[in-house]
């Protein structure tokens, strides 16, 4: 048994060829399997065997370290069930979950340069031992440089600095309201309570409410995310678009209010 394991293990890292594929904006880049596919996907890229029952997403992530990918982990919400515990590996850290069967790898390895790559891999039955070996690989040739901020992201970080981000909802006698201060040094300070939000007396904003956090937001290289980092933790991106009215933008489908603000200092 430990004779065939061997085996596929030795098969995994000689079947590895070296075309490497990268993603500047996001600052990385890695090689794949020789003999499978690859293609871009969304915002990174999707990498399947011939058969394709093994594919392995690969894509930028913002996560400071592990702690703060952990913090946005929701595994019972995903459905997932965790299988042992999150190990350190070159770099990063491994964990397994699985779900209906599936079995899911995921190798979190972070860059000099902030954020960094992951490889989750998704594969069933005997299939999972070179979906692990293949997502390590990936994960052992990953390479960072800094990110290239692209023309349309210092653009976006210009219209949106020093502005006030409001969300509303109502319906069915349910009502939501986030709001989001983005300061042009960097900072940003979040509540998502109604009323929540009252500037500081010395040290800028404060909240007396519930709900209310801070922490540094960042434009994506790209140009297409706004970032939230969290200063207890953890990351919270949007995906943004243009809306036709001037005085609203699209984050994460939803439709926000931009508005001018003095709250920052």
């Amino acid at each position: 048994m430990k004779k065939f394991l061997l085996s596929i293990v030795i098969f995994a890292a000689a079947a590895f060829g070296q075309t490497r594929l990268a993603n500047e904006a996001e600052g990385y880049s890695f090689e794949t399997p020789r003999g499978w596919t690859s293609e871009k996907s969304g915002d990174g890229y999707a990498v399947a065997n011939l058969e394709k029952t093994i594919v392995i997403a690969v894509k930028g992530h913002s996560y400071a370290n592990f702690q703060a990918f952990a913090n946005d982990a929701n595994l019972e919400r995903d459905g997932l069930t965790l299988v042992g515990e999150p190990r350190a590996i070159t770099g990063g850290n491994h964990f397994r979950t699985t779900k209906d069967g599936l079995i899911i790898d995921t190798f979190v390895v972070f860059s000099q340069y902030g954020g960094g790559a992951m490889a989750v891999t998704f594969s069933k039955g005997s299939d999972a031992v070179i979906a692990f070996n293949t997502g390590s690989a990936i994960a052992n040739s990953f390479e960072f440089t800094k990110p290239k901020t692209s023309a349309a992201a210092s653009q976006v970080r210009n219209v949106l600095a020093g502005k006030h981000l409001l969300y509303l909802y109502t319906a069915s006698g349910y009502s939501e309201r986030k709001d989001i201060y983005l300061c042009s040094s960097g900072t940003f300070y979040q509540s998502t309570n109604l009323g929540g939000f009252s500037p500081g007396d010395v040290g800028g904003p404060s909240f007396g409410a519930s709900g209310g956090r801070s922490g540094l937001w960042s434009i994506s290289p790209n140009g297409q995310k706004l970032i939230l980092r969290f200063q207890q933790g953890g990351t919270a991106e949007y995906q943004l678009a243009a809306r036709q009215a001037s005085n609203e933008i699209g984050m994460n489908g939803q439709r926000w209010f931009v508005k001018e603000q003095t709250e920052c200092r």
